[in-house]
């Protein structure tokens, strides 16, 4: 293992952190590329206290191995298993300078937990507590860098000065040094993180941003920037479907498709942070390497716009523009049609081969 990271690393607004280009995802994946427990059981997998067997094996610490080499000190974990596997890798395999770990409360955000409807736990201070101490615990740090919360839009509408109360949670949570960073989930919708930004309580942005969806670029990146927040990005590969749709063009070279996808959106110049998923070692050292010179090559822009024409491509980008909007206000209609694309954008994701963050 080399001694001296040599990933890129960006300063985050007035403190003294950098944060490496790529972060490495928590996901890991079954062998059609599936995501490990929630293709299983979603529910159950997204559930606190639920713990899948084989997570954190060999594959992973080769994967965190090869993070390290790479110099990526940025970790994004979701549900329970990964942070259980990741907490008890980091002490397997000591990181070998500082890492900057980010989880969510679990079971409270994006209406996944039947048993929270209203979703008024994030409202509870004492609870919210008990689940930060929880997540460390399971990762074995002091406290969690980054904690991450999308807000359930109903949830707002439901409660009057949700969104604020929340950041009020936020700011409590750092005080007693539980939090290090509170971050914003686009997954809130593009009004709800707008509210959240303007709080004044989030430090940083974990957003969508890809060529299929670049809705946050419009308003909610810019948003934040003003206000210095980092900014982490997601689904460079559309979940793997990405690939699909290059192979929908003739690219069957599923490096060059993520090498084209990170270089754009990286070349951006918005992004700190843009978290990647591994299946194995040799796709992290790919990424990263394609992290080395974000700028657009001729062949990446040709990749690009082969991608663009396909069908999938139209029909991915409407569901993510879609989806991305449908916020605070009650639209009916507007919701079937979101429900009609997301089914065809599932139907195009089962298709996809590749792996994805």
């Amino acid at each position: 293992m080399k001694g001296t990271p040599r990933m890129q690393r960006v300063r985050i607004g007035g403190v003294d952190v950098q944060m490496s280009r790529i972060g490495l995802g928590g996901h890991e994946f079954l062998d059609d590329g599936r995501v490990r427990g929630m293709a299983e059981d979603f529910y159950r997998a997204v559930m606190p206290g639920t713990i899948w067997d084989g997570f954190g094996g060999d594959t992973r610490r080769r994967v965190l191995e090869a993070a390290y080499e790479c110099g990526i000190n940025v970790f994004d974990v979701t549900m329970d298993s990964e942070k259980e596997g990741l907490g008890r890798n980091l002490k397997e395999l000591p990181p070998p300078y500082a890492i900057l770990v980010q989880t969510r409360p679990e079971g409270m955000v994006y209406g996944n937990d039947p048993s929270d409807k209203h979703k008024t736990r994030l409202l509870d201070y004492d609870f919210l507590r008990w689940e930060a101490e929880r997540a460390a615990g399971l990762l074995g740090r002091d406290k969690v860098e980054f904690y991450n919360v999308g807000l359930y839009p109903p949830a707002v509408r439901r409660h009057r000065g949700y969104v604020e109360k929340v950041a009020r949670n936020m700011e409590r949570l750092k005080g007693a040094g539980l939090i290090r960073f509170a971050c914003v989930d686009t997954l809130s919708k593009e009004e709800v993180s707008l509210r959240m930004i303007e709080t004044g309580a989030f430090d940083a942005v974990f957003t969508n941003v890809s060529i299929v969806c670049d809705g946050a670029l419009q308003r909610v990146i810019p948003a934040a920037r003003e206000r210095g927040m980092a900014i982490i990005a997601r689904e460079a590969f559309a979940k793997g479907a990405l690939f699909s749709m290059g192979e929908a063009a003739g690219i069957v070279d599923r490096a060059k498709v993520a090498g084209a996808s990170i270089r754009w959106i990286l070349s951006q110049g918005v992004v700190t942070t843009l978290v990647v998923g591994a299946a194995e070692p040799e796709h992290l050292r790919q990424n990263a390497a394609a992290a080395e010179s974000p700028v657009l090559t001729d062949e990446d822009e040709a990749v690009i716009e082969a991608i663009r024409r396909t069908a999938a491509f139209s029909e991915a980008r409407a569901v993510q523009d879609a989806v991305f909007a449908d916020g605070l206000a009650p639209r009916p209609l507007m919701k079937r049609a979101v429900r009609g694309v997301q089914r065809r954008m599932r139907r195009l994701v089962q298709i996809a081969c590749g792996r994805s963050e």
